[in-house]
């Protein structure tokens, strides 16, 4: 029984992981910011950042850490205004100099 709850578990976590259905097929960027571990999926001018570190987030640092990985994945800056989402899943518009 312990195996089996086991297991549900890891499907949950790795299914917690991947990119939504709107950016299919593009390969994570792995990000380390301000002590949260990302994986970035871009598609200029779409972004979707997921927070792979557990631990709980600080609500007033946390806009700031998705701003700089995505600059860290990408080269480009966060659209202000543009973030949407939650702690674990994070998508907002970038524009790229």
């Amino acid at each position: 029984m312990r195996q089996v709850v086991l297991c549900l578990v890891m499907f949950v976590l790795l299914a917690c992981n991947t990119v939504k259905e709107d950016l299919p097929g593009y390969s994570a960027r792995k990000v380390q910011a301000m002590g949260y571990t990302f994986n970035v999926f871009a598609d200029d001018p779409e972004f979707q950042v997921v927070r792979t570190n557990f631990g709980l987030p600080n609500s007033r640092t946390y806009p700031e850490a998705v701003a700089l990985a995505v600059k860290k994945a990408t080269g480009c800056e966060v659209s202000e205004g543009s973030l949407v989402g939650d702690y674990n899943l994070t998508k907002g518009k970038m524009h790229c100099p």
